[in-house]
């Protein structure tokens, strides 16, 4: 699955305002650590927040993520995304996902299987699955 997958199951949920995302198998099947960023208008879906929420916190996950609704727009990507882009001054998580990408490879495949496992959880409350 990829992030337009995960973006289908967020407009299950409500319209969306805005969106950017990447990430999941490239169309060369390299594992892309995913970055999704979105907007709802208001009222936000707290049900879709709280599913989200228990999600990244399972004991299933093989990696920690950061899921922040505290802002406008709703923020959904691995920890460590953020972690390298603080770490080595990158303007953008696009880099430190590239980066990510050419330096630690079973990092990114962990990544991948967390996030499917995170659509799968959306998928039991929604009308879109396999």
């Amino acid at each position: 699955m990829n992030s337009e997958d995960f973006i289908s199951r967020l407009k299950q949920f409500g319209d969306l305002e805005w969106y950017r995302h990447a990430g999941g198998i490239g169309v060369d099947g390299t594992p892309i650590p995913p970055v999704i960023v979105w907007r709802f208008p208001a009222p936000q879906p707290t049900q879709l927040a709280e599913l989200i929420r228990i999600s990244v916190i399972s004991n299933e996950r093989e990696i920690d993520w950061l899921f922040d609704t505290t802002r406008r727009n709703w923020v959904l990507t691995p920890s460590r995304v953020i972690s390298e882009k603080e770490l080595h001054n990158l303007a953008t998580e696009a880099q430190a996902v590239d980066l990510l990408s050419k330096t630690d490879p079973e990092f990114c495949e962990k990544s991948v299987r967390d996030f499917d496992r995170i659509i799968a959880a959306l998928d039991r409350h929604t009308d879109i699955g396999p």
